[in-house]
């Protein structure tokens, strides 16, 4: 029996650093006001000024992805009402998408992190805890190629892709803003390094001299990285549990536990007001 596509959409983040950021740049009221109230994967972008998540579930409609989750926001309104439009039931009518609000702890103003949203992800809905899926950031729109790459791979085995950093077209100050990989000659994960210097990132060339990019997209094996997700330590800055954190201690006991795909394409990627009007000419 072949093994159901299951793709988790990370949209739960507060988008705090774009909604700073709006009041920099001279958008369309209608973007703007979408921009102020909702999240990210909601505003219009693209030759079509079509919501960024639209671009997503196509990408995942062409890969053969039956099941989407997407782990949003508590307020989440704007997630049910995009759904709701008919053309959008008509053309993703062989998927089943489901959302899930991203509970806050007690007491907090914000959202616990990606790793935390991948755990409740896990927990409100057990074909992902039980079975493999793909899990992507909702700020970035990722290629069908390398979408299916990480959906070809064996059930158990978690994945990330490694993007080389020519091929982002991103300035060195702003993958700086990223996180980095280092891997073993075997093609295996063998660090995270979150927000490097010039000089470390220097030293995290791969094989083929490349610098290695993570641009947070992974193929998680659910019974394997579960506990790695509810046992991820909080930040102590930053207040969250991160997934890149519970990936880090997972390589730290399976050394062979996380395999790296390198690729070389360019990554929209949706980070501040800027970008939108650099996505505007999105096509897919």
């Amino acid at each position: 029996m072949t093994n159901p596509k299951q793709l988790l959409i990370m949209a739960g983040g507060a988008s705090s650093r774009m909604k700073k950021s709006l009041a920099q740049h001279d958008l369309d009221p209608s973007t703007l006001q979408i921009a102020q109230k909702h999240h990210k994967c909601l505003i219009p972008v693209g030759e079509q000024q079509l919501p960024l998540l639209y671009y997503h579930l196509l990408q995942a409609k062409r890969v053969g992805v039956t099941k989407v989750f997407i782990i949003t926001p508590e307020e989440n309104q704007g997630f049910y009402d995009f759904l709701a439009q008919e053309n959008i039931k008509t053309t993703f009518a062989s998927i089943s998408i489901k959302l899930i609000q991203q509970q806050l702890p007690a007491g907090a103003k914000k959202p616990l992190g990606t790793a935390d949203a991948v755990q409740q992800a896990l927990d409100k809905a057990p074909p992902l805890r039980d079975g493999s899926f793909v899990v992507m950031n909702g700020d970035n729109v990722y290629s069908v190629k390398s979408l299916d790459a990480l959906f070809s791979l064996a059930t158990p085995q978690n994945a990330l892709i490694g993007y080389d950093q020519e091929g982002l077209n991103f300035s060195s100050e702003r993958i700086q803003k990223f996180a980095i990989l280092k891997v073993n000659e075997e093609g295996f994960l063998t660090a995270i390094i979150e927000k490097p210097s010039k000089e470390v990132m220097n030293t995290a060339r791969d094989n083929t001299n490349k610098i290695r990019v993570s641009m947070n997209i992974f193929k998680l094996y659910g019974p394997s990285i579960y506990s790695f997700l509810k046992n991820c330590p909080i930040d102590p800055i930053r207040k969250e549990k991160e997934l890149p954190t519970a990936v880090q201690q997972y390589i730290q006991v399976y050394k062979a536990g996380f395999l790296l795909l390198p690729f070389c394409e360019h990554v929209p990627d949706l980070t501040s007001a800027a970008d939108i009007d650099l996505l505007t000419q999105l096509s897919l």
